[in-house]
């Protein structure tokens, strides 16, 4: 019985567009491993312990922008996959947690390894609860967020190997491939009602662009063109480096109401494109809702609000195609704002040549040595600020990614290795606490012969993102370790700075970057004091 209800589930999940299988393996899902390993034609990877592997398949699917599966045992196995799930249902991924159990009669009992895993993942996933003789049907199932199938096993024995039964791989669900229903084009239809509301009311309005499909980029950019407004552009977006937008964009990341109207542009109205954003800017929003409105156009339903639940949540590439912005702004307003913007830039580069050991001078130099048609990572939190300010401009990084779901710093390297594409130089810049929560990702590498990545720690020490917020050291978990063993415990090349980045023959590698505390100190003292003057 746990053979055909296992090879029940693998069907449901490939008629679902399923075709990668992350597999945490233990006695009460091994008819997942059984089934797996005789079936070729699917990729599946093996590992030891449940988040990271759950946070690998939640970069593999948004690097296949298909479903991927992992499978874990029961108990406590099951409860790692919460994290990933979060992210994945923040940021629309659809993730397939498989979950074995014991058989339902054990729940409430206290028996070994019995723990109820119906509604584990709470409103983050559905649960499909299946055993012996119920259906698996995942036609319902709209895969933009994850789906939990949690399955009663009986026993298992020494069984003989499975047989094997012939699985469909040909076969899929009625909306894998279709990108768009007609619901959704109808929805782009009512999209175009608050926007167009919305563009009326103002009159000093700015963009702020986040995370969008790179499908999604030239209708956006098109879109900032037409507008004619300025625009806070984040490196998600992939339209950061844009030599057409340039014009429009904004390089402060902070007190931007209040910087643009000490120059004359009081900021009455936000367009937020994509995800959530970044910034503090964004999250400034809180406190002036009575004097600034808030358009966001998305693919996911998330105001990033406490007070707003407005979002026009529609395909973005076909929305924005056919959109046609009821009137041009115009920069004339914002020319004195603009002026300031460029003379802060300035300000920085040299500050980058002053200090070149200060943390955000790393960065820089680093961002001048990763290769423009690299695909890469920013971990959170310091590192998808810093690339956002400080990364060059001269260089089109155009396929940048970080997960800002729920902003969490755990499975980030997991993440980033799933991510990767096999067919390019992948980097990945994470802080030192970062690196910390995920060293078992370098498990998946002996996986992963042909991986080609540079990971890239930035090691101050502690969690410095708190210094100026927290008088109190404890906030900071200080500490003076280094990551060359962690590099030397899993066989990868180690690099404790940019000097001489061998990429052609460094195939896979680990960078640490050790800012110069004072140097950083003194960087941000010169920022602050020489900005007032701007």
């Amino acid at each position: 019985m746990n053979e055909d209800l296992t090879y029940q589930i693998v069907q449901a999940a490939i008629n679902a567009g399923v075709r990668e299988w992350v597999v945490c393996p233990a006695s009460r899902n091994s008819s997942f491993v059984q089934v797996l390993r005789i079936e070729e034609r699917l990729n599946t990877y093996y590992w030891p312990e449940e988040r990271s592997a759950a946070f690998f398949a939640l970069g593999k699917s948004r690097m296949l922008k298909q479903p991927v599966a992992v499978v874990t045992t029961s108990g406590t196995a099951a409860a790692e996959l919460l994290p990933a799930a979060m992210e994945a249902f923040y940021t629309g991924v659809p993730l397939l947690l498989i979950t074995a159990d014991r058989p339902a009669s054990f729940r409430g009992t206290g028996a070994p390894q019995s723990a109820n895993q119906v509604g584990l993942f709470s409103h983050y996933a559905r649960t499909l609860d299946l055993s012996a003789g119920t259906i698996c049907d995942l036609s319902h199932w709209d895969r933009r967020s994850p789906l939990h199938l949690n399955c009663c096993f009986n026993e298992p024995q020494s069984e003989p190997p499975f047989q094997g039964q012939q699985l469909d791989l040909t076969a899929s669900s009625p909306h894998c491939g279709t990108p768009y229903t007609q619901a959704e084009f109808e929805k782009m239809q009512k999209g175009k009602a608050p926007l167009d509301r919305f563009l009326d009311k103002v009159e000093r309005p700015i963009a702020i662009v986040s995370a969008i499909d790179a499908s999604a980029r030239e209708s956006v950019a098109q879109l900032l063109l037409k507008l004619q407004i300025p625009a806070l552009i984040e490196g998600v977006s992939g339209l950061r480096e844009d030599p057409r937008l340039e014009p429009l964009s904004l390089h402060r990341t902070d007190k931007i109401f209040t910087e643009a109207a000490s120059q004359g542009y009081a900021i009455d109205g936000v367009l937020r494109i994509g995800g959530v954003p970044t910034h503090r800017v964004w999250r400034d929003l809180e406190y002036l809702k009575e004097s600034v409105k808030v358009c966001a156009i998305s693919e996911l339903p998330f105001s990033g609000l406490s007070w707003s639940r407005g979002v026009a949540c529609v395909p973005m590439a076909a929305f924005l195609a056919t959109y046609h912005p009821p009137k041009v702004f115009g920069m004339e307003n914002a020319q004195a704002w603009m002026a300031s913007e460029r003379a802060y830039d300035s300000l920085l580069r040299g500050l980058f040549e002053e200090e070149p050991l200060a943390e955000p001078s790393l960065i820089a130099s680093l961002s001048q040595v990763i290769p423009t048609e690299a695909r890469i990572y920013l971990g959170n939190s310091l590192p998808v600020r810093e690339w956002d300010q400080m990364a060059t401009r001269k260089m089109a990084h155009s396929d940048v990614h970080a997960s800002r779901g729920v902003n969490g710093i755990d499975g980030q390297i997991s993440t980033f290795f799933g991510l990767c594409k096999p067919s390019c130089e992948n980097w990945g810049i994470i802080g030192d606490l970062t690196a910390l929560y995920d060293m078992a990702a370098f498990w998946i590498l002996k996986q992963l012969p042909d991986l080609h990545f540079h990971l890239v720690i930035v090691n101050n020490g502690g969690g410095m993102i708190f210094k100026r917020m927290y008088p109190y050291p404890e906030m900071l978990n200080a500490h003076a370790l280094s990551f060359e063993s962690l590099a030397n415990m899993w066989g990868v090349p180690y690099q404790r700075s940019l000097e001489n980045p061998d990429r052609k023959n460094a195939h896979q590698r680990v960078i640490e970057l050790v800012p110069d505390p004072a140097a950083t100190e003194r960087f941000i003292q010169k920022l602050t004091h020489k900005k007032v003057a701007v």
